[in-house]
């Protein structure tokens, strides 16, 4: 039941990321994450004035914007102004409780998010010519001694022997792109073939490292359907480059220009949508 709705989720919303991203397909990707990045802020605002006490919020902080200015008032008088920070230390602890479960609730839809962003943003498909490494975990350590062999399409060549870390349970092999294309290789333990997609082309896109049994992990690297209990393999990694973005010419991670992105736009939209914050 469980690989069932992780399935349907994360197909759900790799459709539907891929739709948003459509009109993007041929720009730079910082284009795309600027847009997504607004989009994503102004839905966060959206969801935090639905689910949290508008009311109390915004009562509470005029009663720490007028306890702010006694402070200034009567700054020469030292019992006021310590009477007044403890209020306003005890209104603060106060918004922190109204502000906590639509924080929690936030979570949810920005787990999910992320996940698309970094399915996108994170790595870059393989150049034709350059080499990549392939490694496969078992579910049991103890099948590291049965026949294992990775089979590729013309699009890739295994470079080498799979080399075998009996400790880890894993296998790895060291592969050359050769052309474009998104490209299929086998992983064979024993009979039991499990596929893995490899991307190999310019530009960006969807990218998956990682193919796992794993319900949790698969939310976090949705672009392939999990594996398959009975097929003896835990999880396949294709080890591609990191994408490098640029802002104004300088290097940047894609999660912090998300965050940033997002919370700028979040706050300077709060009046307009009518969100205490």
């Amino acid at each position: 039941m469980a690989h069932s709705i992780v399935q349907f989720i994360n197909g759900l919303l790799v459709h539907l990321f891929d739709i948003l991203f459509w009109p993007f397909r041929h720009t730079e990707p910082i284009w795309s994450l600027i847009i997504i990045s607004g989009l994503s802020g102004v839905l966060m605002l959206w969801i935090f004035g639905r689910v949290s006490q508008q009311h109390a919020i915004r009562n509470i902080r005029e009663r720490i914007r007028g306890n702010i200015l006694g402070v200034r008032l009567y700054q020469h008088d030292v019992r006021v102004v310590l009477k007044l920070q403890g209020t306003i230390m005890r209104d603060i602890f106060t918004y922190l409780t109204y502000a906590f479960l639509p924080t929690l609730v936030l979570m949810i839809p920005v787990i999910f998010i992320l996940a698309q962003l970094n399915l996108r943003f994170a790595l870059s498909p393989l150049s034709p010519g350059s080499s990549a490494v392939v490694k496969v975990t078992l579910q049991d350590r103890a099948n590291i001694a049965t026949p294992i062999h990775l089979e590729v399409p013309d699009g890739l060549v295994v470079e080498t022997p799979g080399v075998h870390i009996r400790s880890q349970g894993e296998v790895a092999w060291r592969i050359r792109a050769v052309k474009p294309g998104q490209h299929v290789l086998n992983v064979n333990v024993d009979g039991h073939v499990t596929a893995k997609k490899v991307w190999v082309g310019e530009g960006w896109g969807a990218v998956t490292a990682l193919r796992t049994r794993s319900l949790i992990t698969a939310l976090l690297y949705p672009g392939e359907p999990l594996l398959s209990p009975t097929d003896g393999v835990a999880s396949i990694e294709v080890q591609y480059p990191a994408l490098t973005l640029t802002c104004f010419g300088w290097p940047m991670h894609w999660l912090v220009m998300f965050l940033v992105l997002s919370l700028l736009t979040g706050f300077a939209c709060k009046r307009l949508l009518g969100v205490e914050v």
